[in-house]
């Protein structure tokens, strides 16, 4: 029986692909954005609100981690071929430690997603209904994902950190085939920037998804501006500095509640109180952009490309050592 030794001496370290990032953000900024964008718009649109959304996700992640601790794997097809997914106990003191919100709040969420049908009870024990699974199946967050990682096994194929492009399909294919053991480690790498932007923006996520939003604009606007010239020498610093100095026009308040699904009322809200804290700024036809990023909100992005890094890396071990 031949038997294949994993080669480690092929292994990816989190700290080298976090530095080829920051060298080349450029490069696949607007990807990056986009990934990050559609998760949290992916997020918004079962409940029409992202909060409920994260507790599902921290409650199903509490099983994935359950099953990595004790061995056990599951691929995308068995995972969602159950019923229910059990769920881990918890307490309201977990979440709370998880979200930094008021046990009140989590608690309210927590019975309205029972009221909806997406947790259910069954004497003391938690279960994540399969009627609920069309709301939390990630397929097309794999794609997006495996597309995303692809790209940058280009950037790191081309600074020697390995030997040959990882394809899309075969990024798909493993997490397919690894799912439980892969989406563990995105829902950890999503949680903890979630948790970080929270801390830096407040504990309102709306306003974290109106900043991504204009985030998304001025990233598109300015890589469609310069399309055709050499910005491949730009690190990230200067980067997004060029981002905010060279960009088209920002996003209006319509514009913003029709891409992120907000209610306008709510959108117009936290606009003022994004305006007031000097998170965005808006011009004299009140479209509402970023305005130069502090040392603070830098820190912040480079701290989240550490948890993006630890995760490719764990993917991406998985098919080249």
């Amino acid at each position: 029986m031949n038997i294949k030794i994993a080669d480690i001496s092929k292994r990816l370290h989190k700290e080298e692909i976090h530095e080829c990032l920051l060298k080349n953000t450029n490069q696949i900024s607007s990807d990056w954005i986009f990934h990050q964008w559609n998760w949290l718009h992916q997020n918004y649109k079962p409940f029409k609100d992202l909060l409920k959304y994260l507790i599902v996700i921290l409650l199903k992640k509490k099983s994935l981690q359950f099953y990595f601790e004790n061995g056990i794997s599951y691929s995308y097809n068995e995972f969602y071929s159950y019923p229910k997914i059990p769920i881990d106990n918890f307490s309201f003191s977990e979440l709370n430690k998880d979200f930094n919100l008021p046990k009140e709040t989590l608690r309210r969420k927590v019975l309205e997603l029972e009221k909806l049908g997406v947790i259910k009870k069954e004497k003391k024990k938690l279960f994540i209904d399969r009627s609920s699974y069309d709301f939390i199946k990630p397929i097309d967050q794999i794609k997006i994902t495996s597309k995303y990682i692809s790209k940058v096994s280009k950037i790191l194929l081309k600074n020697k950190l390995i030997d040959k492009i990882i394809t899309e399909e075969e990024i798909r294919k493993k997490i397919m085939k690894e799912f439980s053991k892969v989406w563990l480690w995105f829902y950890d790498f999503q949680l903890n920037i979630m948790t970080n932007n929270m801390k830096f923006l407040g504990k309102d996520l709306n306003i974290f998804y109106i900043v991504a939003t204009c985030l998304l604009n001025q990233i598109y606007n300015y890589d469609n501006k310069f399309k055709s010239k050499d910005i491949y020498s730009i690190i990230f610093d200067d980067y997004t500095r060029a981002i905010v100095d060279q960009s088209a026009a920002g996003l209006n308040t319509m514009s913003i509640s029709e891409m992120t699904g907000l209610p306008r009322a709510t959108v117009i809200r936290k606009l003022k109180l994004l305006e007031k804290k000097r998170l965005l700024t808006s011009n004299s036809k009140k479209q509402f952009y970023l305005p130069n990023p502090s040392t603070q909100m830098s820190s912040l992005i480079k701290n989240n490309f550490r948890f993006k890094s630890e995760f490719i890396a764990r993917t991406l071990n998985l098919i080249i050592v």
